[in-house]
């Protein structure tokens, strides 16, 4: 489903027409005298703040979410084919990293801070930048990766890590599966929740979602880290209210019913709100939600 939104948001940004703007973000794309062979086929073209409306419709919903600022689009030609490159600049690198964690299915080039390959297309992010190389022609991998190479050989620092990530427990997650994000949009394509704001999400929340199998059977689980303890309780009373998982009893702090496939439950840790949905018995979500969050969150 990831995938599917970002072939989405492709065929919104070719048909873009105007041209404009930042000479710096121009300045991070690939040239023929970096990579042997391509050659630009018309104008860079920029788009900035909330412009990106103009041209992507509801699909701008998702990077403002992720807070962008501007992006810069610029077909190539090579011997093999056309390709396109995209720069996208958010305000942080955080926001960057989340827009990155939207498809991770595939091979993993040594470019930028992370970076996924998969037929014809590479993505990567570096300090506050997410890039997206690609063609429709899957023969272009080397020059689609040197033109990522050179990309992130220009973009001079990288960036941090959100911070959610150290409540990662070290064994037992779907790989590839991770996603963060910052609100029901981004959170929703990687798993439905609801089309309500459940777990009061704001500008000082941040969450992951994965699979999660530490045993067999693969559970989803949703953290959300709120800027404090009674943040996170006031999150916590609310989601517990809101039908997700129907039929809860709260028991020792943990809140625990049944969800869309299986058996699901809910805890706060500090100033981490903590989901595990989709097990096949209660006893399995409740082992679970003992082994999260890894770290913890603050006391």
């Amino acid at each position: 489903m990831r995938k599917n939104l970002f072939l989405a948001l492709l065929s919104f940004l070719l048909m873009l027409g105007c041209t404009g703007g930042d000479a710096g973000l121009k300045g991070l794309l690939p040239s023929p005298s970096e990579v042997q062979g391509i050659k630009e086929e018309g104008r860079s073209r920029v788009y900035e703040g909330k412009k990106l409306f103009d041209y992507m419709d509801g699909g701008a919903e998702l990077f403002y979410e992720y807070h962008f600022e501007q992006a810069c689009v610029q077909r190539y030609q090579t011997p093999q084919g056309e390709a396109t490159v995209e720069i996208y600049q958010m305000d942080l690198p955080t926001h960057a990293y989340g827009i990155y964690t939207f498809d991770t299915q595939g091979e993993h080039p040594p470019i930028g801070q992370d970076a996924t390959y998969e037929k014809g297309l590479l993505t990567f992010w570096k300090g506050s930048y997410f890039v997206r190389v690609f063609s429709q022609n899957e023969g272009l991998k080397e020059p689609l990766l040197a033109m990522g190479r050179a990309i992130a050989q220009k973009i001079p620092q990288e960036g941090v890590r959100p911070d959610i990530l150290i409540s990662l427990p070290p064994q037992g997650i779907i790989q590839n599966s991770p996603l963060y994000f910052r609100g029901m949009i981004a959170l929703n394509n990687a798993y439905f929740l609801s089309h309500q704001n459940v777990l009061s999400l704001g500008e000082d929340a941040e969450g992951i979602t994965f699979q999660y199998a530490p045993d067999n059977r693969p559970l989803r689980v949703i953290m959300v880290r709120y800027p404090g303890l009674h943040q996170a309780e006031e999150a916590f009373q609310s989601f517990c209210t809101s039908e997700v998982i129907k039929e809860g009893t709260m028991k020792d702090g943990v809140f625990l019913g049944k969800s869309r496939r299986g058996y699901g439950g809910a805890k706060t840790a500090g100033d981490l709100l903590v989901l595990v949905l989709d097990g096949k018995d209660p006893r399995i979500v409740t082992k679970a939600l003992g082994s999260l969050p890894h770290k913890g969150g603050k006391s």
